[in-house]
């Protein structure tokens, strides 16, 4: 699979660099295409996984929006989590459906742990959550709906 990086803001691009970032708005002549990334990721720390790699949930009845179909992707990042310290924390986690881009939630590292909930609207199809940690760059895991 391709991997595109935009060089503005970090965000990740499946398969194709778009026109302009959905998240900073630079042009795609900002975008540099890297197909390695996590494995890169892996390679730093190999003893990171654990404390990086999201674990997802998914609900396939929302309690928040009942009134329609709708899936909740609840994720965390670590089987062991993340720290979230002012020099070693998440910087933000983005949902990608069918590997195109759903949204971005940001985090600090004060007062905040590395966790988030996602209402998709399609029930169907594979999510998947990339992270991005300050020190030890992208992680990502998929799951089916």
């Amino acid at each position: 699979m391709k991997v595109f990086i935009c060089q503005g803001c970090g965000h990740l691009e499946f398969n194709e660099a778009p026109e302009k970032c959905p998240v900073c708005g630079a042009p795609k002549s900002s975008f540099k295409q890297n197909d390695n990334i996590f494995k890169e990721s892996e390679e730093k720390s190999p003893e990171a996984p654990v404390k990086h790699i999201p674990v997802l949930t998914v609900n396939k009845s929302c309690g928040l929006i009942p009134e329609q179909s709708c899936a909740d992707v609840l994720f965390r990042i670590g089987k062991t989590l993340h720290p979230m310290e002012e020099k070693h924390f998440i910087q933000w986690a983005a949902c990608y459906r069918n590997y195109k881009f759903v949204e971005r939630v940001l985090f600090t590292p004060f007062g905040v742990n590395p966790a988030g909930c996602v209402h998709l609207k399609e029930t169907s199809g594979t999510v998947t959550i990339v992270e991005f940690c300050n020190l030890h760059g992208y992680w990502k895991t998929d799951v089916s709906l």
